[in-house]
C-alpha cells in the first residue's frame, strides 16, 4: 500500500500525538524532545541505546527507553502508536571512527531499516530521516 502525502495533505499534528525520537540521548535528539515538550506537546518518546545516566539532557514527562534500535523487535516497540517518528540514532564517533570500523558503521544501516518499516507499520504519518 502506497501512502501519498504532501505538504498540502498532511494531517495537523495534536498535542496529545505521540512523538518519538531516536537518538535522543544525544545532544540533537535530546533538544528535539525538550523542543516538542516546551511547545506543549504531552506525549513524547524519547529513544536511545545508551544508559540513560549517560544522555546529554533528559525530558521531565517524556518517556525515556534504553532500546538498540538496530534489532527489530526493538523498532517496533519504539515507535507503536506513533504519530511522527524523527530517526537520529546511529552508530557512529566521528570520522576516525567511520574509517576504523566501518563494519560497526553497518548498523546504522539497520537502524534506518528497521525504523522506517516500524513506523510505516505503525501507521506514523511523518518519518524524519537524520544520519
Amino acid at each position: 500500500m502506497t501512502r501519498n502525502v504532501t505538504a498540502a495533505t498532511c494531517p495537523t499534528l495534536n498535542k496529545n500525538d505521540l512523538i518519538v525520537v531516536g537518538g535522543a540521548g544525544g545532544f540533537i535528539g535530546g533538544a528535539l524532545i525538550r523542543y516538542f515538550h516546551d511547545q506543549g506537546f504531552t506525549r513524547l518518546r524519547a529513544v536511545d541505546k545508551k544508559p540513560l545516566y549517560e544522555w546529554y539532557q533528559r525530558t521531565p514527562g517524556a518517556e525515556s527507553l534504553c532500546l538498540d534500535l538496530s534489532e527489530w523487535e526493538n523498532c517496533k516497540r519504539a515507535c507503536a502508536g506513533a504519530t511522527e517518528v524523527y530517526n537520529l540514532a546511529a552508530d557512529m564517533g566521528g570520522m576516525g571512527f567511520i574509517e576504523r570500523f566501518r563494519i560497526e558503521c553497518m548498523r546504522s544501516i539497520l537502524i534506518n531499516t528497521h525504523m522506517t518499516e516500524a513506523a510505516y507499520q505503525a501507521g506514523a504519518d511523518r518519518f524524519f530521516f537524520s544520519s
